[in-house]
């Protein structure tokens, strides 16, 4: 089934980013790499947090980001699962044998 985007969707990816930063800034975060917060009931939001990095994938935000997924799989509540990048990056991952063996 084809992707569909509109502008709604973005405008809708925008308000929910918005209402996470505000969501995250409200509640203490366990995490040190990424933000969780629960936009809507059914909505299980993650934003990888490391804007001086531009978001660059680690060991450490690995462990966090699947204990997030862990958690919101096993939430019976969340329909929906969004990963989004926070700043102007999603992701990135640099090969070193420092970051690969980290």
């Amino acid at each position: 089934m084809p992707v569909l985007r509109s502008a709604n969707m973005f405008r809708t990816t925008a308000i929910l980013r918005l209402s996470f930063r505000m969501l995250s800034s409200a509640s203490g975060s366990r995490y040190n790499y990424i933000l969780t917060s629960r936009p809507a009931p059914s909505v299980a939001l993650i934003t990888l947090n490391r804007p001086k990095a531009l978001n660059a994938l680690s060991s450490p935000l690995f462990k966090e980001l699947n204990q997030a997924l862990a958690d919101a799989d096993n939430d019976s509540s969340v329909g929906a699962i969004v990963l989004t990048g926070s700043e102007k990056a999603f992701a990135g991952m640099r090969f070193t044998p420092a970051s690969v063996l980290a």
